[in-house]
């Protein structure tokens, strides 16, 4: 019998690289940290206080060219690597997907793309909506 190599994760939604301050709240903990990778459904950052797999937390994003932080209310710890760790993105409101996929396009029309390949996807237009997140 087989067993699944937990590694190894299929994605559907395309990562973007970034640099982007953000801050987190959990009833066990409080931290700061950077975003690395982001997408439509999650992020991998790097944290100043660790966090526990299968935590709940508070995610806000400190977006370039936006006065006021994105707004995750609820992301669960998939992973952790010392003090690295992936989130999934549970629960925002609607407002704050729209907010995440604006920014997504425009990292899409810089070419801040970390697919599968080595070149970003093509759009006719810088703002064309997001191919790979539905």
């Amino acid at each position: 019998m087989h067993t699944l190599n937990k590694r190894f994760v299929h994605r559907i939604y395309s990562r973007f690289l970034v640099h982007f301050p953000m801050m987190y709240l959990g009833q066990t903990v409080t931290g700061q940290g950077i975003v690395r990778e982001l997408s439509l459904v999650g992020c991998q950052a790097l944290s100043n206080a660790p966090v526990i797999e299968g935590t709940s937390l508070s995610v806000r994003l400190a977006l370039p060219s936006y006065e006021k932080p994105l707004v995750i209310e609820r992301a669960t710890v998939k992973w952790v690597k010392g003090l690295e760790c992936g989130l999934a993105f549970d629960h925002h409101d609607e407002r704050e997907r729209v907010r995440l996929r604006q920014v997504l396009n425009e990292l899409l029309a810089r070419r801040r793309y970390n697919g599968l390949t080595t070149e970003a996807p093509h759009t006719d237009t810088p703002n064309a909506p997001l191919t790979a997140c539905p």
